[in-house]
């Protein structure tokens, strides 16, 4: 684990690992990568052949107050953009005896999402554990299998997330002409311009499973997909 890393991010972080590579056996995961070309910085990220999953974590000893930027900017490169809250975020709710967590002097009551995330199911919570006394009555205890995005684009926005060389070979790859100098901005339009949603898609996430990483799977060379 890096020196910059406390013990607590360690613990979800590889409890979200764990999970993701269940989820997706396939995908390259991907520690800690920008999300543009100078903006947030993802925590982690799996890479499959046509989807990309973005996940933020926040451990016992993070704050929330970058959030929602943080979500934000994982909703413009990614197919699910994903927050893994330590439970310590969690707040009381008063309830009914049915869906309670617990009883305090005669008062029901269960834990919730913070302010701001309690019907936003793209916040999870850590550990996976039940927390209520009716088993039945238990959203928060495990989190949910992902879907598949059969034939869904990743956004326009998710080339930002690629180098300038990676723009250019995926240029080169998909035919698309740009000239001798061209600009990241220029060859992202180009290609917005030129390709199919799909062609980006997988062309995005074949750079990014080729790409070197400091923290990460081996490189997965399979750019031969975007071309199919």
């Amino acid at each position: 684990m890096p020196a910059y890393r406390s013990a607590a991010e360690g613990e979800v972080r590889d409890a979200v690992v764990a999970f993701l590579r269940q989820q997706r056996p396939s995908a390259r995961i991907i520690h800690e990568i920008n999300a543009s070309f100078g903006g947030n910085r993802i925590d982690l990220l799996a890479v499959d052949h046509a989807e990309v999953i973005a996940v933020e974590i926040k451990s016992e000893k993070d704050k929330l107050d970058r959030l929602d930027s943080q979500m934000a900017a994982m909703r413009r490169v990614a197919h699910h953009a994903l927050a893994v809250l330590h439970e310590k975020f969690l707040v009381e709710c008063p309830t009914n005896e049915h869906a309670a967590h617990f009883e305090r002097n005669g008062q029901f009551y269960l834990y919730d999402r913070p302010e701001g995330y309690r019907y936003d199911n793209s916040i999870w919570i850590y550990p996976q554990k039940r927390r209520a006394l009716n088993a039945g009555y238990d959203s928060l205890a495990k989190w949910p299998s992902l879907d598949v995005p059969l034939c869904q684009p990743l956004p326009g926005t998710a080339l930002e997330i690629l180098w300038h060389d990676e723009l250019r070979l995926l240029c080169n790859q998909l035919g698309i002409a740009v000239g001798k100098r061209p600009t990241n901005t220029g060859m992202t339009r180009a290609l917005r311009w030129n390709a199919s949603g799909r062609d980006l898609t997988r062309g995005i996430c074949s750079m990014l499973r080729r790409r070197e990483c400091i923290e990460a799977d081996n490189p997965i060379h399979d750019e031969a997909r975007a071309a199919e």
